[in-house]
C-alpha cells in the first residue's frame, strides 16, 4: 500500500513539472503565457505616455557648498559696509600691543635694602605712600664675631665699653652692637669670615686683658630683606626718592639688577 502511495506522488510531481514547463503544451495543457507581448496588449492608451527629463531642484543643493564662487562685484555695497567693522578689532590689536610694549620699556624698577631689622617699618612706609612693594629675602652668609655680652641692660654695656677703653684697645677695634638683636646689648670685638680667624682674634684680645669674650656665629638664622618696586612710572620713581632717608631707614632707592 505504501509503495502505491509513493509511486502516485512521484507520478504527480512529474506531471506537474511537465505541465509547468510547457512540455504538455502540444496536448493543449500548460499555464497561461505572460510574456512582454501580452503585457503590451493589456496597456490602455500607451501613446499618451511621455518621458520627462530629470530636474534637480535648487533646494537639493547644499547651501554650504556653492558650485561657483560669487563674484565680488555682485555683493551689495550695504552688505560689505556692515561686515567691514568686524575687522576693526584685529586691526587695532597691533596698536594695543605696541602701546603696552612701549609702556613696559618706559617703566622703572627700583629696590631698597638690604634690611636686617627695619624691613617691616620700611614696608609699611612704602604701602602708606601708595606703593606695592614686593618682599625678597635671602639668608645672610655665615660670619663669626668675638662677642662680649649680651648684657642685661645698657648701663652694664656702657661700663664694659669703658673697661675696654682703659685696656688700651684701639678705637674702632670694638663697638656696641646695633643690628643683631639676639646679641644686644653687647660689644663686638671683631667680625671675621671664618671661625678659625675669629678664635685668633679672641686670643689676641684675651692677651690684652679681655676675659669675658667668646666666639659666636653672627648671622645665625638671619635673613636680609630687599623691597622691590617694579613697573614704576617716572613720576612714581620721583615720588619714591622724595620719601627721604628717614622713612627708608638710611637706604636710597637703587636700580634693580638686570636678569
Amino acid at each position: 500500500m505504501l509503495r502505491t502511495i509513493v509511486l502516485l506522488l512521484i507520478l504527480a510531481n512529474l506531471g506537474f513539472f511537465a505541465w509547468s514547463h510547457g512540455y504538455l503544451r502540444n496536448a493543449g495543457l500548460g499555464p497561461a503565457t505572460v510574456g512582454e507581448p501580452q503585457r503590451l496588449r493589456q496597456q490602455i492608451h500607451p501613446e499618451r505616455l511621455s518621458v520627462a527629463a530629470t530636474t534637480v531642484m535648487p533646494d537639493a543643493v547644499p547651501a554650504s557648498a556653492p558650485s561657483h564662487p560669487v563674484p565680488a562685484a555682485s555683493i551689495p555695497v550695504a552688505l560689505v559696509s556692515k561686515q567691514s567693522p568686524a575687522a576693526s578689532p584685529d586691526s587695532s590689536a597691533p596698536a594695543a600691543e605696541a602701546s603696552s610694549s612701549g609702556g613696559a620699556k618706559n617703566s622703572v624698577c627700583l629696590q631698597l635694602g638690604p634690611y636686617l631689622t627695619a624691613s617691616s617699618a620700611v614696608g609699611a612706609a612704602l604701602r602708606s605712600a601708595g606703593f606695592a612693594p614686593v618682599e625678597r629675602q635671602r639668608p645672610l652668609p655665615p660670619q663669626w664675631m668675638v662677642l662680649m655680652g649680651p648684657y642685661p641692660d645698657t648701663d652694664t654695656l656702657k661700663r664694659k665699653l669703658g673697661e675696654l677703653q682703659h685696656l688700651g684697645l684701639k678705637d674702632g677695634s670694638y663697638a656696641a652692637i646695633h643690628d643683631r638683636p639676639r646679641y644686644m646689648p653687647g660689644v663686638s670685638l671683631g667680625v671675621l669670615s671664618s671661625e678659625a680667624a675669629a678664635h685668633a682674634q679672641l686670643a689676641m684680645v684675651q692677651s690684652k686683658g679681655v676675659s669675658s669674650a667668646h666666639v659666636v656665629q653672627r648671622n645665625l638664622g638671619m635673613q636680609a630683606t630687599t623691597w622691590v618696586l617694579a613697573g614704576l612710572t617716572k613720576k612714581q620713581a620721583a615720588n619714591l626718592h622724595k620719601l627721604g632717608e628717614g622713612a627708608l631707614k638710611g637706604k636710597a632707592p637703587e636700580a634693580c639688577p638686570s636678569r
